[in-house]
């Protein structure tokens, strides 16, 4: 069984889920409901869980509030919101798990038999680090989870100059020479990309803008970046690329 904790300021929202995990997740032990932050520190700290079903949004004190005061986590967390673009795309770009509210069936056993399989491994400390660090750091100081066959490697966004498809894999070039081929389409890769630095300038290529040094009209268009490479640029991207450049 895994012992779990929900914390949640919304009463109707714990019973739902009670009854959610009751009817497709039985190997899941409810210790303890808490319908505030504070409590919520109280009963990790008295019951130890594995898992904690985390509220984002509560009054005083939010969930990401609550797990700095709380210092160490050394359980997994399932995160759940209201539909926050901000905070579902930190979960995104940290591989963290999180549901929306309300919360699907489905969407729940999926994280429950994701969450067991951390819990197996010891847990996902790193993710919940990283993921607390892109709620407070600015763009450029972000820390995208990439996938690869063991597990994931967390990188600066500001060290990727750009992204290539190759298929359903995307090729992700970096400082330092560095390539990384990941399991991911670029549209989902474009998605977990901040857009203040990222732009498509081609079906095939997303570029970090700060790496741009020059743009040519010359053989159909193509920008050339800081460390020599040159790419090219689609008619239907070229509009967009020189408005987010300022030339028009």
């Amino acid at each position: 069984m895994i012992k779990s904790i929900i914390i949640d300021d919304e009463q109707h929202c714990i019973n739902a889920l009670l009854s959610d995990l009751k009817n497709n997740c039985p190997n899941v032990q409810v210790l303890e409901t808490c319908s505030s932050a504070k409590a919520g520190i109280m009963a990790i700290k008295k019951h130890n869980p594995q898992l904690v079903f985390l509220d984002v949004e509560m009054p005083w004190m939010n969930g990401f509030e609550m797990l700095e005061v709380l210092g160490e986590v050394n359980f997994s967390i399932i995160f759940i919101t209201a539909h926050d673009e901000f905070a579902v795309k930190a979960f995104r770009i940290s591989a963290i798990d999180y549901l929306l509210k309300p919360v699907d069936e489905n969407d729940l056993k999926v994280a429950v038999q994701k969450a067991e399989i951390k819990i197996n491994e010891g847990g996902s400390l790193q993710h919940i680090s990283n993921l607390l660090q892109n709620i407070h750091q600015p763009t450029f100081m972000q820390k995208i989870a990439l996938p690869n066959r063991i597990g994931y490697e967390f990188a600066d966004v500001s060290s990727i100059i750009y992204c290539e498809a190759e298929g359903a894999y995307t090729k992700i070039f970096m400082l330092g020479d560095k390539k990384v081929l990941v399991s991911k389409t670029l549209g989902d890769i474009e998605e977990l990309l901040p857009t203040e630095l990222f732009i498509r300038i081609h079906h095939s290529t997303v570029v970090n803008i700060s790496f741009i040094i020059q743009f040519s009209r010359i053989d159909g268009g193509y920008v050339i970046l800081k460390n020599g490479q040159k790419l090219s640029v689609s008619k239907a991207k070229k509009e967009a690329l020189l408005e987010r450049m300022g030339l028009k």
